[in-house]
């Protein structure tokens, strides 16, 4: 069994801040190789997840926002934002499915956000994401 206690969600937070991206993660799966992804990550005021895309098919990406709230952002492929989004705490929208090839981004406009993200595995290391030129 893994518990997830205050202590470990501060501590992320505190490495978040000191973070020249201002976010970090906490892996709950032990391997890049099992088949369910599961990560925590925490965010701090002004963290921006650049506009991006998943290529593979099986790249879809499931966020649940614990804590906080953010705007997620969707592009077109000239980097344009088509929509945007608050997600979490000032939103109706708690969590929110991401298919492949669906150029995204976030930004958290709290003091501090923590989401829960979970995605189909193998993890990839060759073929993460692909970044938009913007």
């Amino acid at each position: 069994m893994q518990y997830i206690d205050t202590q470990t969600i501060e501590e992320l937070y505190f490495e978040a801040k000191n973070n020249p991206r201002r976010r970090t993660h906490f892996l709950l799966h032990k391997s890049h190789q099992e088949k369910v992804q599961r990560l925590l990550i925490a965010f701090i005021k002004g963290s921006f997840v650049e506009p991006h895309l998943h290529e593979l098919s099986h790249q879809w990406e499931m966020l649940f926002v614990l804590e906080g709230t953010l705007e997620l952002r969707l592009h077109n492929f000239k980097g344009e934002i088509l929509q945007k989004n608050v997600i979490g705490e000032n939103s109706t929208i708690k969590a929110i499915v991401i298919q492949p090839n669906e150029i995204h981004s976030l930004i958290c406009l709290s003091e501090k956000a923590l989401i829960l993200e979970v995605k189909e595995g193998p993890f990839d290391s060759d073929n993460p994401k692909k970044l938009l030129n913007t």
